[in-house]
């Protein structure tokens, strides 16, 4: 008895529900709701990940190193590219980048949200990720003891790494492009680079140009123009070529480890 009364309790609720979705549903879509979208500012914490050399002492004075990973990549693996270098005398700092993006299916990172296709919402936020590179800089500098800051960057990562790099050029001695565009000012549509005066204010800065010869993304000869550029307006300006595409370079790597430590590169 109690078996038939949960039957006919089960069926009562499942007809009651189907009837219910019928009138709700019919309901929903015979008044469609208008709805909108916008972006705004608002503060958060993000994380990074710091690495420090072999006998690191607090009391001891060390070059930093803001390492920026590509768009829809991750803080997390792009941390991996310390272990490239051979006796690092620096902290390498990693952070996450600001913008968060479902990418096939895997998250990802990006730097401006890139992905929204919306170039106003761009713009916006290559600003904002500038002032947050700042805001890193301040923050590790009262963490940790630094004598120099040098900003590295892959690919999208090579863009704020020069973006930001100009911006905030007083607090700096140098960047890093791997694989990226030239600077072009003024900017393209989705870029905000930095007005020519602050490029030319930004002079004292040494600039290092990793590239890929086979590099299929962005072309060998970007490279070699954002080479004349920077040595155009009176930046110190080194650059290695090497074999293979789009990537990160073990060899590259090393190059940069000495000219960070200010040893001869050969």
């Amino acid at each position: 008895m109690k078996t038939l009364r949960n039957i006919l309790i089960g069926t009562l609720t499942l007809f009651f529900c189907i009837a219910a979705n019928g009138v709700y549903g019919q309901n929903a879509e015979l008044n469609e709701l208008n709805s909108d979208s916008l972006y705004f500012e608002g503060p958060a914490l993000f994380e990074c990940n710091i690495q420090m050399p072999d006998n690191y002492n607090p009391d001891k004075s060390y070059p930093l190193v803001i390492s920026l990973h590509g768009g829809g990549s991750s803080f997390e693996t792009f941390k991996n590219i310390w272990r490239h270098f051979e006796n690092p005398r620096f902290i390498m700092a990693t952070p996450e980048a600001p913008y968060k993006w479902l990418m096939g299916d895997k998250i990802g990172y990006d730097w401006s949200g890139w992905p929204s296709g919306d170039s106003v919402f761009m713009k916006r936020a290559i600003k904002l990720t500038s002032k947050y590179i700042e805001n890193l800089i301040l923050v590790l500098k009262e963490k940790y003891k630094v004598n120099e800051v040098f900003l590295l960057g892959f690919s999208q990562g090579s863009i704020i790494a020069q973006i930001a790099g100009i911006n905030n050029r007083d607090l700096l001695s140098g960047i890093i492009i791997l694989s990226g565009p030239e600077i072009n000012h003024p900017g393209k549509s989705e870029i905000v680079w930095p007005v020519e005066e602050n490029v030319r204010s930004a002079n004292h800065l040494k600039v290092f140009i990793a590239h890929g010869k086979s590099d299929a993304i962005i072309d060998i000869d970007i490279a070699h123009k954002s080479k004349d550029i920077y040595r155009k307006y009176g930046y110190n300006t080194s650059i290695y070529e090497f074999e293979g595409g789009h990537t990160i370079d073990k060899g590259a790597m090393k190059k940069i480890e000495k000219w960070i430590n200010k040893q001869p590169i050969k």
